[in-house]
C-alpha cells in the first residue's frame, strides 16, 4: 500500500510541476502578445500622423491661397479675424488644423504612443511654420483651447 501512495504522491508532485510550467508558459506567450500589439499598434499611430500629414500637404498643394504661410516675416498680425484678407484667413484655418493635428500627435509622443522620435519631426515643422505672421496669429487665437505645455513647445 505505500508503494501506491508514493506513486500517488510523485504523480501528484509531477502534475503540480507541469501545471506550473503551463502557468509560467501562458504567462510569457501573453506578455510577448502585449509587447507585439503595443507595437502593431504605436506603428498604427505613426501611420494615423502620417496620414493626417499628407493629407495637410495635400491641401497645400491644391490651395494656392495657403502657399503664402511659407513666405516668412517677423512681423506679426495686428489685425482681428473680421480684418484679415480671406487668403489669410484661408491660412488662419489651415493653421488651426495644423496645430490640432500637432497637438494629437503631440499627446501620442507623451503617452508612449508612438515612437520616440516622432514629436521630434512635428515639432521641428511647426518651428518653422512660426515664421509666419498668419501661424504666430493662430497660436495666439486659439492658445486657451489647448494644453499649456504643449502651446509652449510649438513657441519654443
Amino acid at each position: 500500500m505505500r508503494v501506491v501512495g508514493d506513486i500517488l504522491m510523485n504523480n501528484l508532485i509531477w502534475t503540480d510541476i507541469a501545471q506550473t510550467l503551463a502557468v509560467l508558459a501562458a504567462l510569457f506567450f501573453t506578455g510577448w502578445e502585449f509587447r507585439t500589439r503595443a507595437r502593431e499598434q504605436k506603428f498604427r499611430n505613426y501611420l494615423d500622423g502620417i496620414s493626417g500629414f499628407v493629407s495637410l500637404a495635400a491641401i497645400m498643394v491644391e490651395k494656392g491661397e495657403l502657399h503664402g504661410l511659407y513666405d516668412y516675416s517677423s512681423d506679426d498680425l495686428a489685425k482681428t479675424y473680421e480684418q484679415l484678407s480671406p487668403a489669410q484667413r484661408a491660412r488662419v484655418h489651415y493653421c488651426d488644423t495644423i496645430i490640432a493635428l500637432c497637438e494629437t500627435v503631440w499627446l501620442a509622443a507623451n503617452e508612449k504612443w508612438l515612437p520616440t522620435d516622432e514629436w521630434v519631426y512635428w515639432k521641428r515643422w511647426a518651428h518653422d511654420l512660426n515664421g509666419s505672421p498668419e501661424f504666430r496669429w493662430t497660436l495666439r487665437w486659439v492658445e486657451g483651447e489647448y494644453d499649456e505645455a504643449f502651446i509652449g513647445e510649438l513657441r519654443a
